[in-house]
């Protein structure tokens, strides 16, 4: 009975297995000599918001043995033991269901038991293994019925035009100048579930293409992929733009523009309707279209 109860835990941990946690916020912020230790509110206000919808720019240390590739995922352990816990699943992995070549890493908030390393989810060898993985039987269960392909970490989640894609944008137009830059779509699913690797792929071009077609009318926009969604920004803006040290809550006449041409944030073309903190959402005035934002310019 103890043996089946694991299993099956495997088996409800996989099917979260994509969503391993909200990304942590990476550093956006370039450092300036003269800055001063400790940030005001509303610099780190800034902050939180991107981390919202930007993903980390870079794994932590020792983290993601197949950072730059695919791989599947088979199970997730979360909670302050997850690590200890995920050892003691590989070895039931390995030794009950048969798969030696499972391994284990520790991702952004939990530990994941995962097998293989593909260069792209249509790898012929990664459907390959997706299907063996989900076939497999042990004591008449199939606990992997949901295990699930995952992306590579986002710092190996480069585009297709590079010269679009945001975290080429300090490259291009210098650390200091390349600061700010306005968020106007996201493309992904809107409850933050798990994405299946087809739809990825979906998002990714979509981005892309909302991108292309804002240059195409003059506007400089970007495109980031994270891990399961994509986001399009405009604009490129630095302390002259926007100063929350120096003039906190003063915009230059450059980025009140790029407001008034892209007021809202929209996900998968459509408005996101959000309540107001503080506010009783039984008064009309709780609620609001989500307005566009301006977030951090991450590194190259």
């Amino acid at each position: 009975m103890a043996r089946h109860f694991v299993w099956h835990v495997y088996a409800a941990a996989a099917v979260a297995a994509i969503g391993v946690g909200r990304p942590a916020f990476a550093q956006f912020y370039g450092k300036k000599k003269d800055a001063p230790a400790e940030k005001p509110r509303e610099l780190e206000k800034l902050r939180e918001e991107g981390a919202r919808v930007l993903a980390p720019l870079e794994g932590e240390a020792g983290a993601a043995a197949s950072s730059s590739h695919w791989s599947i995922v088979l199970a997730t352990f979360w909670g302050e033991k997850h690590e200890e816990a995920g050892r003691l699943g590989l070895h039931k992995v390995r030794a009950e269901a048969g798969l030696p070549g499972a391994y284990l890493e520790t991702r952004d908030k939990a530990t994941v038991i995962a097998y293989g390393r593909y260069e792209s989810p249509s790898d012929p060898a990664a459907q390959a293994d997706l299907a063996r993985i989900r076939a497999v039987r042990v004591d008449g269960g199939a606990p992997f019925a949901a295990a699930l392909l995952t992306p590579p970490a986002p710092e190996h989640l480069a585009g297709s035009l590079p010269e679009l894609d945001l975290r080429n944008a300090k490259k291009q137009f210098g650390e200091d100048k390349a600061l700010y830059t306005l968020q106007v779509a996201i493309y992904g699913r809107g409850d933050r579930s798990a994405a299946t690797a087809e739809e990825v792929a979906e998002f990714r071009k979509a981005a892309e293409d909302a991108a292309v077609l804002l240059r195409r009318d003059g506007e400089l926009a970007f495109y980031y992929h994270a891990p399961e969604r994509s986001m399009v920004t405009v604009g490129i803006f630095g302390q002259e733009e926007y100063d929350p040290l120096n003039r906190p809550g003063i915009e230059g006449f450059g980025l009140i523009e790029a407001r008034e041409r892209h007021p809202l944030n929209l996900l998968n073309g459509k408005g996101i309707r959000e309540k107001l903190p503080g506010v009783d959402e039984s008064d009309p005035r709780a609620w609001r279209m989500q307005p566009s934002m301006l977030v951090g310019v991450p590194e190259s």
